[in-house]
Order: structure tokens, then C-alpha cells, then sequence
């Protein structure tokens, strides 16, 4: 449901499906299977994106989380920096 309401994967399905499509077939059967398929690879790879972030945040605890968190924050704060020195900039 996310990936219909985001820009780039209109523009990825528009560029992307069009090649795996055959004209002399059914449309409706191939569009299912290919978005089946998209479905599947999104949710293996999202499931393991989760399972790594699970598994990293057991291992990180006490002083080592601390760091993480003040590097993460960090750069955070330097990419809100850098963001609004572009905008200024361009003004």
C-alpha cells in the first residue's frame, strides 16, 4: 500500500513493467504476476531489513547504543545543517 502512494515507484512501475508486458497476451494476468513477484522480493527484503535491525539493536546495548545514538543524532543535525545552508544559499 505504501509503494502506490509513493512518486518514484509510479515512475519505477511505469518504466519498469512495460518490458515484461506482452501485447499479444492478457494484460490483467501478467500485471498480476508481476506485481506479485514485486510484492514477495519488497516483503523478503523489508523482513530482512527489519530481522538485521532487530538483531543489531539486541547487540548494542549500554555504552556502544550511547555512541550509536550520539553519531546517529550527529548526523542528523549536520544533514538539517547542510540542508538549510542550500536553501540560503539559493536564494
Amino acid at each position: 500500500m505504501t509503494s502506490t502512494a509513493n512518486p518514484k515507484a509510479v515512475v519505477f512501475f511505469a518504466a519498469l513493467f512495460p518490458q515484461f508486458i506482452d501485447p499479444a497476451l492478457p494484460f490483467w494476468p501478467q500485471f498480476l504476476v508481476l506485481s506479485a513477484t514485486y510484492i514477495a522480493m519488497d516483503g523478503a527484503f523489508l523482513t530482512g531489513y527489519g530481522a538485521g535491525a532487530h538483531w543489531l539493536s539486541q547487540r548494542l546495548k549500554g555504552e556502544a547504543r550511547r555512541w550509536l545514538d550520539r553519531i546517529g543524532g550527529s548526523c542528523m543535525i549536520l544533514a538539517a545543517v547542510l540542508l538549510g545552508m542550500k536553501n540560503a544559499a539559493s536564494r
